[in-house]
């Protein structure tokens, strides 16, 4: 009888044994702790704000709980302060009303993020300023590389359109596309037209407009299926102006709460859908 318990006592012991150590066990190859029940320690905790959940159930909290960006909890204090540990950020909204990320369902992100590094026009009212933006742009380009940019509203400047000779003098050596606020016309210089094939005995394409003076000479404005006379001659972007495109205009959405966006466009012109999304999921 007395073995029997010996042997009861040994086998207790040493399961005990195996059983304190199963936190420092790990699986082979890998750095995840096979079993613990130590608790999830959190990264960043908020308190006492206002947050709101988007659950019907709980509609809004007070305190949340983040580990490695996602959420573990949300709910009172009391319970998110037990998720809190050696290292985990605490930050006091102090009253502040929090919101989940916004979440835009047609966005063109990679255009938005190459024209990010374009001439911007939005808000332009005077030619001189106009002129002084472009000529900024051929300052910082190679001759011979396209200048492309675009948003001018020639409203804001009392309704005068904007013609080759506005810019020829400081891109003699550029080709420049300016597209238009609404995108359906465009202002090409003289190094564009004559790469474009653009002439005074062009014809006007179904669909669209070269606007002419009235001697028939091309003015640069190029409206509707006639900009396909300039667009085909832009070289295409590539993968690594698309990368850096993509980043700067992801940060830009970040900075306006945007989280989420679905993109409709295409991402890499001439790449397959594969490469495209283990790309992406570098980021």
């Amino acid at each position: 009888m007395n073995s029997f318990y010996y042997i009861l006592l040994s086998t207790s012991i040493a399961l005990l044994a195996i059983f304190v150590s199963l936190p420092l066990l790990r699986l082979p190859n890998s750095n995840r702790l096979f079993f613990s029940w130590r608790p999830t320690i959190a990264d960043l905790v908020l308190s006492n704000g206002v947050i709101y959940t988007s659950d019907h159930s709980l509609s809004f909290s007070y305190s949340m709980a983040v580990r490695n960006g996602r959420i573990l909890h949300v709910g009172n204090y009391s319970h998110v302060k037990q998720l809190v540990g050696y290292g985990t950020m605490s930050l006091n909204l102090i009253g502040a009303i929090m919101v989940p990320g916004f979440i835009d369902s047609h966005v063109h992100l990679i255009p938005g993020g190459l024209q990010m590094s374009q001439v911007e026009l939005h808000g332009v009212n005077e030619r001189d300023e106009f002129v002084r933006r472009v000529k900024e742009a051929v300052r910082d380009s190679k001759p011979g590389s396209w200048i492309l940019g675009g948003g001018w509203n020639n409203d804001l400047w009392g309704g005068a359109l904007p013609m080759t000779w506005w810019v020829d003098d400081v891109t003699p050596q550029n080709p420049v596309w300016l597209t238009r606020m609404d995108g359906h016309m465009g202002l090409a210089d003289s190094p564009a037209l004559k790469l474009a094939g653009v002439t005074n005995s062009s014809e006007d394409p179904n669909g669209g407009t070269i606007m002419r003076t009235s001697t028939g000479e091309p003015t640069g404005l190029l409206v509707d299926s006639a900009m396909q006379f300039i667009l085909p001659c832009i070289p295409e972007v590539s993968v690594d102006e698309c990368r850096e495109a993509l980043l700067k205009a992801s940060n830009f959405a970040l900075t306006r709460r945007v989280t989420t966006v679905v993109d409709m466009g295409r991402c890499y012109p001439g790449i397959s859908v594969e490469f495209s999304w283990q790309d992406f999921s570098g980021f």
